[in-house]
């Protein structure tokens, strides 16, 4: 029968092994008798037999493992203990472990130095010795004291000299004009790089190995320079940005911008080789927003600022100008009437920095246009009603001035059945003369007029009115001693509606208009056309082809010599960017070319001001994921 015991220790298991042998030894030795006895026989008899095994541990007798001795009769006399003649089992378990002893102290670092072995016995044609051992000071140096080992890694023998090898291959270099295009949104150079394995000293195509391109553009060149924040202040969004430049290049922009509670006005100014200044708070009124800024600047650099402001009951117009020098002044309000909100103010100014401001005001029943001039070193006049017309609301003005201070306003005006584009006139010394309607298309509304002069006062007139089908883009053109000439249309694409017209005109009367158009079933699109004194207007022209997604909010402006930048937002996609086109005359349009690479957000709202040699300034609001902030970007003039 087999048998299974308890298990042991260690000791009681030697004891037993020890009791164990002594059996086996009788058992070999067989009974001791007498002198006269028989020989005891020993052929088969069967014999005691053991093995042993690991318990591993996690037994549930011996947790830490041990040993499994198992004993019974090798019955089949074949020098093994099979499974079937197991008599008893005795399991020896291991003990637990004991505690954790002390820590022991920390050992020495082994060191390493690496040094050129000149030549000499060790190393003839020298080498390299490496010296070991054990930092036993524990500064983290070998001492000389310290080092157990020196080995050395020598240099080979010079070897005899070969043959002369063949002349290698020459490196070219070609430099090439780079057109405006892809490569080079401005130009450049285009540099190739490559071996001469024909040697016949040119670089031909299939032996450049290397392109690179030398691009105009970036500060100090040609073209759009690298797109500048304005303002730093984050207390919250910046927007409604506008700009202005002086004929010598000097820049003053003009935004409102949220400290939190309201917003403020805030301006920058650009001197060129100096770049943007700090941005300035314009106004201190904490009683309200203040809102929608515009600035207009005159031949010496002074700037006028326009802007409407809440006074807690109703929307005022108020006015602050620069000098150069001096900086701005106190604001001002530019209208007193109280009897209800005067709001959407524009403002230009002449060589000699007399300026006109224009609003809307609402008398209680129905809002009117008004103006005002300033005078410097006189001031802000009285406000004058120039529209009598009671018939319905007087909305959007905009005004334009020529070199000699004459100004003329244009805005919408509702007759009781449409909206009509209506204008008027000042003259210095003569003041505001009547309001005339410059378009008698009664098929639909007239909206969003916009205005500009030349230096001579001849004055062109955009807008767009409805056909009862779409929104085309009309214009008017005024002479002096002549007055307003016939309207024009100066689209004739029928695919879609045409809206957002602005105009520039230069100083021999040459006219620019941009505006944005919906074409057959591509997105809105920037188209532009061209007046001509004495030719008239041209044929239309598309500005831009990315027709991924819809362009919108163009801007231009043209220098002395007619030379005109268009602004725009585009969409991607993802994001609203802004882009640019040129244009020069004898050459026409250039290619399209984005003037900001910010992608954190939204870019929007471009407006864009030139100088008398084409230099220009752009400015934006672009959201930088968390709030708006005030961007701008100067074309530098060739």
């Amino acid at each position: 029968m087999k048998h299974e015991t308890p298990p042991i220790t260690l000791r009681g298991i030697l004891l037993f092994l020890t009791l164990l042998a002594g059996l086996l030894s009788i058992t070999a030795s067989g009974g001791g008798g007498g002198g006269g006895g028989e020989s005891p026989t020993t052929g088969n008899n069967p014999s005691v037999a053991a093995k042993t095994s690991t318990i591993p541990p996690g037994d549930a007798d011996c947790p830490n493992g041990g040993i499994l001795v198992e004993t019974g009769i090798d019955e089949n006399a074949n020098g093994v203990l099979d499974a079937d003649e197991v008599d008893e089992t005795q399991k020896v378990c291991n003990g637990a472990d004991g505690a954790q002893g002390p820590a022991g102290s920390d050992g020495f670092n082994a060191l390493v130095v690496i040094e050129d072995e000149p030549a000499g016995s060790n190393c003839a044609s020298g080498g390299k010795r490496i010296r070991s051992g054990l930092d036993t000071s524990g500064d983290g140096i070998l001492d000389a004291a310290e080092v157990t080992s020196d080995e050395y890694i020598c240099n080979g023998e010079t070897g005899a000299q070969g043959p002369a090898g063949s002349d290698g291959l020459n490196a070219l270099i070609a430099m090439n004009p780079e057109p405006v295009g892809a490569n080079c949104p401005m130009g450049g150079l285009r540099v190739d790089v490559g071996i001469d394995t024909d040697r016949n000293g040119s670089l031909d195509p299939a032996e450049i190995t290397q392109t690179g391109f030398v691009c105009n553009g970036g500060d100090g060149s040609i073209g759009w320079q690298v797109a500048t924040l304005l303002e730093l202040d984050n207390a919250g969004d910046a927007r409604n940005a506008e700009v202005a430049v002086d004929g010598s290049g000097n820049a003053v922009a003009v935004w409102s911008q949220s400290d939190g509670t309201r917003y403020n006005i805030w301006s920058n100014r650009y001197v060129p080789g100096a770049g943007w200044g700090t941005a300035e708070l314009v106004e201190t009124d904490d009683a309200g927003d203040a809102w929608f800024p515009q600035v207009a600047v005159d031949a010496s650099g002074n700037a006028m600022a326009v802007w409407e402001q809440w006074d807690g009951t109703r929307s005022n117009i108020y006015s602050n100008r620069y000098v150069p020098g001096t900086g701005w002044g106190t604001p001002h309000l530019v209208e007193t009437d109280d009897a209800g909100d005067a709001r959407i103010s524009q403002v230009a100014v002449d060589g000699s920095g007399n300026a006109v401001a224009v609003w809307q005001q609402s008398d209680g029943t129905r809002d009117n246009i008004w103006a005002n001039r300033y005078v410097p070193d006189t001031g802000w006049g009285t406000a004058k009603l120039i529209e009598t017309d009671d018939a319905g609301n007087a909305w959007y003005s905009q005004v334009a001035m020529d070199g000699g201070g004459n100004a003329v306003a244009v805005w919408k005006q509702w007759d009781g059945t449409r909206w009509n584009i209506w204008a008027n006139h000042y003259v210095p010394g003569t003041g505001w003369g009547t309001a005339q309607l410059i378009e008698m298309n009664d098929a639909g509304d007239a909206w969003f007029p916009q205005v500009a002069m030349d230096g001579s006062g001849n004055a062109v007139a955009v807008w767009k009115q409805w056909d009862g089908t779409r929104n085309n883009i009309w214009a008017n053109r005024y002479v002096p001693g002549t007055g307003w000439g016939t309207a024009q249309l100066i689209e004739t694409d029928d695919t879609g509606d045409a809206r957002r017209p602005q105009v520039a005109v230069d100083g021999s009367g040459n006219a620019v208009a941009v505006w944005e158009q919906y074409y057959d079933s591509t997105p809105y699109n920037i188209w532009s056309n061209r007046y001509v004194p004495g030719t008239g207007w041209g044929t239309p022209q598309l500005i831009e082809t990315d027709n991924a997604r819809d362009a919108w909010y163009p801007q231009v402006a043209v220098d002395g010599s007619g030379n005109a930048v268009a602004v725009w937002a585009q969409f991607d996609g993802m994001r609203d960017s802004i882009w640019s086109n040129r244009y020069v005359p004898g050459l026409g349009w250039g290619s399209a070319q984005l003037i900001e690479t910010n992608d954190a957000g939204d870019a929007l709202a471009p407006e864009v001001a030139v100088d008398e040699s084409g230099n220009a300034v752009a400015v934006w609001w672009q959201s930088d994921g968390m709030r708006y902030d005030i961007w701008s970007n100067r074309w530098l003039a060739p």
